[in-house]
């Protein structure tokens, strides 16, 4: 009799051990799930805090439009793309010293920079290109003429809109900024095809 109450009470505790194992298990694993989620919280958090200001392109176009007003010299208020670019994607790759690039030597700067790279010509499969490092990787990504008297530079809008173009091939043509030294319809967020007469010479830069 007695063996066969000790055999019971092995087998209850077995039982409840067993029962204790499944609810570490369950409590390691909601454990695990835990820790991964708080992983891919702060993977997310570290994605989102590579974006310095998202204000910047607005702010600076309206930096920019002031400057243009209170002066006459067409030598001013030439760096305010460079600091814009550089203010939204929280670098200074732009900058030389503690002054940020004129519009018109980014494109020469860019060429010095081994942080930098060139895409090609803006074409269909450059553009989605670009806009994969642009959307997907949060690489900033600029666009200038070539090969022309007048040089103007834009930045690729991220998350912009595409909008099909008859007069330039019917690509695809993404939203970018352009601040016009000249003109007075500088915009952060229209077509490539509004800052540009042709597509022709253009070539699109993005960071690495």
């Amino acid at each position: 009799m007695k063996k066969i109450i000790t055999s019971l009470a092995i087998l209850l505790l077995a039982a409840s051990c067993g029962n204790s194992n499944d609810e570490c298990c369950k409590k390691n694993e909601a454990s695990c799930k835990s820790k991964k989620e708080k992983s891919c919280e702060s993977e997310k958090s570290q994605e989102v805090s590579r974006v310095g200001n998202i204000n910047a392109f607005e702010e600076n176009l309206s930096a920019f439009n002031a400057c243009k007003q209170t002066t006459s010299d067409k030598g001013k208020c030439k760096e305010y793309l460079a600091k814009a670019v550089c203010e939204y994607y929280g670098i200074e790759d732009l900058k030389e010293g503690s002054n940020y690039v004129d519009y018109d030597k980014i494109p020469k700067k860019l060429k010095e920079l081994e942080s930098w790279e060139n895409i090609g010509d803006f074409d269909e499969k450059n553009i989605n290109v670009a806009l994969e490092k642009l959307n997907n990787f949060g690489k900033p990504v600029l666009i200038f003429n070539e090969d022309a008297s007048y040089v103007h530079v834009v930045a690729l809008k991220p998350n912009g809109k595409s909008v099909k173009s008859g007069k330039w091939g019917n690509i695809s043509v993404p939203a970018c900024i352009s601040y016009f030294p000249r003109r007075k319809d500088s915009f952060t967020e229209k077509g490539v095809n509004y800052a540009f007469k042709s597509a022709d010479d253009l070539t699109i830069w993005t960071k690495k």
